[in-house]
């Protein structure tokens, strides 16, 4: 890893959980990660007048790692859209993880509030009514999505 770091601002909950899932500040992503690439392809020069890379509320700092095709050390700038893409990518991988993770217990019902404050707690997530209702909701889109698959599945079989 290079000593160049980048602050990437993000809701608290997915702040949080990616600190938890990466166990270090600055966060490391893996290397040949979806994450690494899109640091590859976009880090630019600074510009005369670039946007705040300092740290603030739930900014997250990211380690910028070496590459072989491009030299870090003059080139330390993520531009908005790219910045955006990246957040588009780390969300993802949550909702991958708390898909995987609270689906196969299948919808329990009463039960669904607890299983998201444990997963929260499991994954370092603060046990707060906004993160809670924020990661439901989420949960809730994916299982209506999915359950929507199944149900047009089963009416073209008719």
């Amino acid at each position: 890893m290079s000593d160049i770091v980048i602050h990437l601002q993000l809701e608290p909950y997915l702040a949080q959980w990616l600190i938890n899932a990466h166990d270090s500040l600055p966060v490391e992503f893996p290397r040949n990660s979806a994450e690494n690439d899109i640091l590859e392809i976009y880090l630019i020069r600074t510009p005369p007048f670039p946007a705040s890379n300092e740290p603030g509320e739930n900014t997250v700092p990211i380690a910028v790692p070496f590459f072989k095709s491009k030299d870090v050390r003059g080139k330390k700038y993520l531009p908005l859209a790219a910045r955006n893409t990246l957040k588009r990518c780390i969300r993802n991988r949550f909702v991958i993880q708390l898909w995987s993770d609270l689906f196969r217990f299948g919808y329990i019902g009463k039960q669904k509030q607890d299983l998201i404050w444990a997963w929260m707690d499991a994954h370092g997530i603060e046990a707060t009514e906004t993160n809670w209702n924020t990661i439901a909701k989420i949960y809730d889109r994916k299982r209506r999505a999915y359950n929507m698959r199944i149900y047009r599945a089963k009416i073209k079989k008719s």
